[in-house]
């Protein structure tokens, strides 16, 4: 196996002689073929069956706080490593504002709330799903780099989140990327979530007991060892559950994720008859040549290993690779991302701005959209033709997706996951007005399944520290009944025999309330709907006498 270190800066066309010239037509076989990966780190050898189970953590959705979400979420293999969600998630950008030209799209992940059950105002997201500010990278081929995420700040020195101790100092990036969503409160945590909370959490619950459709090699690994105690012990030789070992094994999982088996790729060791058609060759001209993409796509990794500004945004946006090394030279320079399979994971660049990888050769045959100081200089106005355009896009699309990727084939398969499904949950009935006209909004974000004791149901844009009540009952007319009072605890001229719950509370400053509904680990409540609504506390909503109400929420227990 080739042995190769990796360092920001690093240009494999120069490390692997790359031997194309501009405007090139042919390749020679074995010409920048895809090498064998780097060794696993020497702190973290491949273990027996350490890879799956890393497969089982990285697609475990248990592993966050209220079974929503796992790594896998933001990085599904058939999306190309990413995440499917940021084509209709938006960030509203450094403004704070929705629906203005700064707006970007990015990787959904929770409403703000602490370890408590208890919904935060979350800034410009008020009560609304968080959102990353920035499109989910590929996971896939991660292997080669030695800094991770956009900016860089996973970087090859690995530090143990619950010991502090720098468990590998080099080759590592991996192990740190895989440490830091688990506790991101606006990706898989709570406020004031912890490392302890999590080894526990998967301690106590049956591996992938959310997920659906296991492949053969999980199935038959969970069949062996029932438990992640069982899991634990079957690779470490103990059944200690770590921040430690949870990294080590997930990054050694992502290590197999290698994509080099695309047209591109048959090319490249000589197969020329798989370039004929669909402007392929033409492409790969253009590619390596007038269009200059090979400057920074450098190949046959597709990537240089470097950071660049290409004018996506204002420099003053995001400062990117800036907040990792301080330097004002790096100023809104990102990653350089691999381009393999770049058709399955639009939107594009960092930011998610452009929806198809055509869209992203107008950009660069425009020369960039905004620029900077900090430009790169191999950006500049290609003024490309539409057949150049198509013929490049084909080459992309085309000659770099490979089939596993997008087919969920080895190494690539993958068990489904709760939360790509279908939201269960539904509003009906008709809200009223409080006393200056305006409604509240009925909370009910989460995903409902026997055992998340951390299911919770709020409303938001009620009155500021107003009493407030929640109902619950199995039928679904509460929103047909008089406005109980919400100072009381016993609702008035309500069916007590459909109720099951009422809870009495106040709004926040902000007009937010929450209620922690623990659902048991009891398979007789899957298939069960539930119906409930707020009732809000209102002197001056006379109509309703003092009193004021959300739309009812359907909820089903999957």
């Amino acid at each position: 196996m080739v042995s190769i270190s990796f360092r920001r800066s690093t240009t494999f066309g120069a490390v692997l002689a790359v031997a194309f010239s501009a405007g090139s037509v042919m390749a020679q076989s074995g010409d920048a073929v895809m090498p064998n990966p780097p060794e696993f780190p020497f702190e973290n050898p491949l273990l027996p069956d350490q890879d799956l189970l890393g497969k089982f953590l990285f697609w475990e959705e248990q592993m966050s706080h209220d079974g929503s979400m796992s790594c896998g979420t933001c990085h599904i293999h058939e999306f190309g490593g990413s995440d499917p969600r940021s084509t209709t998630t938006i960030n509203p950008g450094p403004d704070g504002l929705f629906n203005t030209d700064d707006d970007i799209h990015g990787s959904a992940g929770v409403v703000r709330h602490d370890v408590s059950n208890v919904f935060l105002h979350g800034g410009a997201f008020g009560s609304d799903v968080q959102v990353t500010g920035r499109k989910s990278p590929t996971t896939i081929n991660s292997v080669y780099f030695n800094d991770l995420f956009w900016d860089g700040r996973a970087l090859g020195a690995f530090t143990d989140p619950q010991t502090g101790l720098v468990e590998i100092p080099y080759m590592g990036a991996l192990e740190s990327q895989a440490v830091g969503p688990p506790l991101s409160d606006v990706e898989m945590a709570p406020v004031g979530e912890s490392w302890g909370a999590i080894t526990a959490r998967l301690a106590a619950v049956k591996p992938m007991a959310l997920a659906t459709n296991l492949p053969s090699d999980m199935a038959d690994f969970l069949a062996d060892n029932p438990s992640y105690p069982d899991m634990f012990t079957a690779v470490y030789g103990d059944g200690d559950i770590t921040s430690k070992r949870i990294a080590f094994a997930i990054a050694n999982y992502e290590r197999t994720l290698i994509s080099d088996e695309t047209i591109l790729d048959d090319f490249l060791k000589g197969n020329i008859a798989d370039f004929t058609g669909v402007g392929l060759q033409n492409g790969f001209d253009l590619f390596q040549g007038d269009a200059n993409c090979a400057a920074c796509h450098t190949l046959p990794f597709t990537v240089d290993f470097d950071f660049h500004n290409i004018g996506v945004r204002p420099d003053d946006e995001d400062h990117g690779l800036e907040d990792t090394t301080g330097n004002p030279a790096d100023r809104a320079k990102f990653k350089v991302p691999n381009i393999r399979n770049s058709k399955l994971r639009t939107p594009l660049f960092h930011n998610g701005g452009m929806a198809t990888v055509r869209e992203v050769i107008e950009f660069y045959s425009r020369g960039g959209d905004f620029p900077g100081p900090n430009l790169d200089p191999n950006l500049v106005v290609l003024d490309l033709t539409e057949q150049e355009i198509d013929d490049l896009t084909a080459f992309i699309e085309v000659g770099m997706t490979d089939p596993r990727v997008e087919n969920n084939l080895h190494p690539f398969t993958r068990p489904t996951l709760r939360s790509e499904l279908a939201s269960l949950n539904s509003e009906y009935g008709v809200e009223s007005l409080d006393g200056d006209g305006g409604t509240a909004r009925m909370l009910g974000h989460q995903t409902a399944f026997p055992g998340n004791v951390n299911y919770t149901l709020g409303v938001s844009d009620a009155n500021p520290s107003s009493a407030a009540i929640l109902l619950l009952s199995f039928l679904p007319d509460l929103a047909g009944t008089p406005f109980p009072d919400p100072r009381y605890p016993v609702p008035v001229n309500l069916d007590l025999g459909t109720l099951i719950l009422d809870h009495t509370t106040s709004t926040d400053a902000d007009g937010l309330a929450s209620f922690n509904l623990p659902i048991p680990p009891n398979a007789l409540y899957s298939g069960m709907k539930f119906y409930t609504q707020w009732f809000i506390e209102d002197v001056d909503a006379q109509a309703t006498g003092g009193i004021y109400g959300t739309k009812g929420l359907e909820v089903e227990i999957l």
